[in-house]
């Protein structure tokens, strides 16, 4: 039961192998007798002739005779001496001639006065004897063993992958996603060796998935810690300091605060997770236009100048989640602004990059050390800044998830005069 493909190819092939092996013989048979045609309706004339030269020549002239006629005939006729039997025999033979081995037969006396029995016999009657299905046995069972043997290699050749990708799978429900089946199926060079390294890919996915997935739960459980604890420690004041109530209420409502943000920032990383892009199409030009526009009224009253340029463009279309890309890109604006100090510029610069649309967004902040570049894009990632307080280290790694999601990149650079650069390179829509 373990087993039902297996025995399904290993008969269906056998069979097939068989049929074909039989259809084979059969073609061939015809082919060799469609080649050398037997003509039989001039035999009575030629055993006639035969009789004629043995009665007047004798047996050995007769026998001459027959050693030159073609081979298909020369096989067939003989010469043998009679009796009162085979005188019986042929007046029966002569009777009804389908019915008898001999197709034709007569007697005929030598010159000594022996009287000889000519016979021809097609012998083609007697390939019947000795086979199976028109086969001969040996052959039939060659055919047999040999069908047998390619159908348990076939049938091995093809289950043997699927078990190794069943155990495969039932490993990796089993929570263990070390397992990989591409080194053991490599050797193939055809689609189940490329499916096994598609069932790698996936696990590898998975395992890196999981990993994100423990270290975001460690996080969060970090961060939601120390609100959670200073609300433990503002309600144990106000039950210990009756008169202090009204500064541990302020304190309580902070926290809440905050906590509040920090648990928006988390939905949001996690929408940005498991969502899709939506298929609509919008003007990325337009909509970095009113971002700009929300995060200068952000800016004035810091003292921030925020500065837009837009090179001409021909393809400003693109294909995706108009609101996610819009999140994305305030996000990164909202991250230099925090950067900033007043009278400091942000400068943004949007333009066409073979088949992506650029954007750079760049500040004049103190920037970032170059060992921890790499890193700012990860969850809960802060940078010492003067507005420290106002994040959680979620915004950009929104934003990468963002923009990995539309097909495009991110990347962040020191600025040589100061100050940090981030562009941003998603792909235009092309019909």
């Amino acid at each position: 039961m373990n087993r039902r493909l297996f025995w399904k190819i290993l008969i269906v092939f056998w069979g097939i192998f068989y049929l074909t092996f039989q259809l084979t013989w059969f073609g061939f048979a015809f082919y060799l007798e469609s080649r050398e045609p037997r003509t039989f309706y001039h035999i009575p004339t030629k055993v006639e002739m035969i009789a004629q030269l043995l009665q007047i020549s004798g047996e050995q002239e007769a026998v001459n005779f027959i050693s030159h006629l073609p081979e298909p005939e020369r096989i067939c006729f003989s010469i043998t001496l009679s009796d009162a039997q085979d005188e019986q025999y042929i007046e029966m033979a002569s009777t009804d001639l389908n019915d008898s081995a001999f197709i034709y037969q007569k007697t005929a006396t030598a010159p000594d006065g022996i009287t000889y029995l000519i016979s021809f016999r097609d012998h083609d009657k007697s390939y019947s004897k000795g086979m199976i299905f028109n086969m001969p046995i040996p052959m039939f069972l060659v055919g047999i063993a040999g069908g047998l043997l390619f159908s348990l290699f076939l049938a091995w050749n093809l289950t043997r992958p699927m078990r190794l990708l069943r155990q495969g799978f039932y490993q990796v429900s089993q929570g263990d996603l070390s397992v990989r089946l591409f080194d053991k199926l490599k050797k193939r060079h055809d689609e189940l060796s490329e499916l096994a390294q598609d069932f790698d890919a996936m696990v590898e996915q998975l395992n890196i998935l999981i990993s994100d997935r423990q270290v975001l739960l460690h996080d969060v459980s970090h961060e939601l810690r120390t609100p959670l604890a200073r609300l433990q420690l503002a309600i144990g004041l106000a039950q210990q300091n009756k008169q202090n109530i009204d500064n541990s209420l302020q304190r309580i409502e902070l926290e809440s605060q905050r906590l509040d943000t920090l648990i928006g920032e988390i939905l949001n990383y996690s929408r940005a997770e498991i969502s899709k892009p939506l298929d609509e199409y919008f003007d990325l030009k337009e909509l970095v236009g009113v971002v700009v526009d929300d995060a200068t009224y952000e800016a004035e009253p810091q003292g921030i100048i925020i500065n837009f340029t837009s090179s001409p463009i021909i393809h400003s279309i693109i294909k995706g989640n108009a609101e996610q890309i819009r999140r994305a890109v305030e996000n990164i604006i909202r991250n230099a602004i925090r950067f900033s100090h007043s009278g400091q510029q942000i400068d943004i610069a949007l333009k066409e990059s073979g088949r992506y649309l650029q954007i750079d967004i760049s500040d004049h902040g103190p920037g970032v050390d170059e060992h921890k570049l790499s890193s700012i894009f990860e969850p809960f990632v802060r940078i010492q800044s003067p507005q420290l307080g106002k994040g959680y280290g979620l915004g950009l790694a929104i934003a990468r998830k963002i923009i990995i999601m539309h097909k495009g990149t991110i990347q962040a650079r020191n600025r040589d005069t100061g100050g940090l650069v981030m562009t941003v390179k998603v792909p235009y829509w092309r019909s």
